[in-house]
């Protein structure tokens, strides 16, 4: 069964919330939560964790193209478009055949062909804490 909702009005509040800077964006997160870099080819790629749940994030024009290329199919569980902070997004929910894993992700994309970001993890743990992440997405300019 596929879900598709507009809806954001889901959001998980985080406590004692704190912003991590990853220069071209933010994201709001919990205190033991901290990032980590990754060697990128031709994008900013890094991620964040807790040491319970990680997220990776793929950053720049060519991270996944375009948000028309995200679309749903047989691998996916829930699928969501909407609005983070004026940018518009999908979250995606989906089981595919060559992960072990269900993987969650938001693909944003500022409509500049330039700020386009993924961010996405394996096997989350705490979906709602992981949406509300999501949803503090902010492009910096």
């Amino acid at each position: 069964m596929t879900l598709t909702s507009c809806d954001s009005d889901d959001r998980y509040t985080i406590e004692n919330a704190k912003t991590l800077d990853l220069q071209s964006f933010t994201l709001q997160v919990p205190q033991d939560w901290t990032s980590f870099p990754l060697q990128g080819t031709d994008t900013y790629y890094g991620g964040l964790t807790n040491q319970v749940d990680t997220l990776y994030f793929d950053f720049g024009y060519l991270s996944f193209g375009s948000l028309d290329n995200i679309e749903q199919n047989d691998e996916t569980l829930s699928f969501q478009r909407l609005l983070i902070n004026g940018v518009d997004a999908k979250i995606v929910k989906e089981k595919r055949a060559e992960d072990s894993e269900i993987r969650y992700s938001v693909f944003l994309d500022k409509g500049d062909n330039e700020r386009l970001n993924w961010i996405f993890g394996y096997g989350v743990t705490d979906e709602k804490l992981v949406k509300s992440i999501f949803l503090s997405h902010r492009f910096t300019d």
